[in-house]
């Protein structure tokens, strides 16, 4: 590893002509007293997005690191962090910004750097993110409601990682995540590699949180995981819920600490039971184990459940009278 470069910037990119400009500037003009590189793929892009990362690389020699791909990973299962990032990576930590994604504050790098290299115990910092609105059809917002800085709990990270951080925000050991560990690998297969990244990272040391918001993440309504009907959304739930359930169990194998073992298997009887009520399966939660956790679930939520199960064609009648059925 280089001593010469102290952060690796990770930039992953795929039509982002509309965007990518706002990212590499943001990334190319932090204010910090080491030197960082910032290492971006485009992933066989169709539009202007390579003429745009060629034009940065060029300005830029001693910071940007180019990867032009002639065909597209992404459509090949080929997990481009550990197919060109990481073993391009000459950093002491990762940062990471998507393409269409862009930091706001240009001390973001120094500020979680500083935090890191004077508390060496911790295996990550993060901080806020706005959620921001392409279309304007809701106000922005900072993604998580804390005012002031504080240690990321397990409680905050394994229910899942919307309310924990974003990946923009996150700064990491690279040895942490160059090398992960068997349920990234499982998690990958579902679709998802966020998630494992923040649990692997709580579970290696604390996780710094840092109250100020110094990046964004954009909310396009084009966005095509979600565009393509109930169908679609369904089928992605279910997907993503199954690989919840079996990162987890394969995570519990790691713990050794009573208390998070407790919390992961509730975790993991918390998304079984969400499961199964997204299969339709509710006679299921009327039964050991999940019937203390239909206990605790709003009143509406339970007449519904019964409804369910003792009249599931009246169920079904009223579902399709309000849409939800084909």
């Amino acid at each position: 590893m280089s001593k010469d470069c102290l952060v690796s910037v990770l930039c992953t990119a795929y039509n982002h002509e509309e965007y990518i400009r706002d990212a590499l500037e943001s990334i190319v003009t932090q204010q910090t007293d080491f030197p960082f590189e910032l290492l971006v793929n485009d992933d066989a892009s169709t539009d202007g997005t390579a003429a745009i990362i060629r034009e940065y690389a060029e300005k830029y020699p001693d910071i940007v690191r180019p990867f032009y791909q002639e065909k597209n990973l992404y459509s090949q299962d080929i997990d481009i962090y550990y197919a060109v990032f990481f073993p391009n990576a000459r950093g002491k930590y990762v940062a990471f910004c998507e393409g269409d994604d862009y930091w706001t504050d240009p001390t973001k790098l120094q500020r979680q750097v500083d935090f890191l290299e004077a508390h060496p115990e911790y295996s990550a910092c993060v901080h806020n993110t706005l959620l921001h609105y392409c279309t304007g059809s809701r106000p922005d917002e900072e993604l998580v409601q804390r005012g002031e800085d504080c240690d990321v709990e397990f409680e905050d990270i394994l229910p899942g990682m919307s309310t924990a951080w974003h990946t923009s925000s996150l700064l990491a050991k690279t040895p942490l995540l160059a090398d992960p560990p068997d349920f990234y690998y499982i998690a990958a297969e579902y679709g998802f590699g966020d998630y494992p990244y923040g649990i692997w990272l709580r579970h290696n040391g604390p996780v710094r949180f840092i109250a100020r918001t110094m990046s964004a993440y954009r909310i396009c309504s084009n966005d095509a995981s979600w565009s393509s009907g109930v169908e679609g959304r369904y089928d992605k739930l279910i997907r993503f819920m199954t690989g919840a359930v079996a990162m987890h169990e394969a995570y519990r194998a790691h713990v050794t600490d009573p208390d998070v073992l407790r919390l992961v298997d509730d975790n993991i009887l918390k998304w079984k039971f969400q499961l199964l009520y997204t299969q339709g399966k509710d006679k299921e939660l009327r039964r050991p184990p999940y019937n203390k956790l239909l206990k605790t679930k709003p009143l509406r939520f339970r007449i519904n459940n019964a409804v369910k199960c003792l009249f599931p064609a009246l169920h079904r009648l009223y579902r399709r009278k309000q849409g939800y059925d084909e």
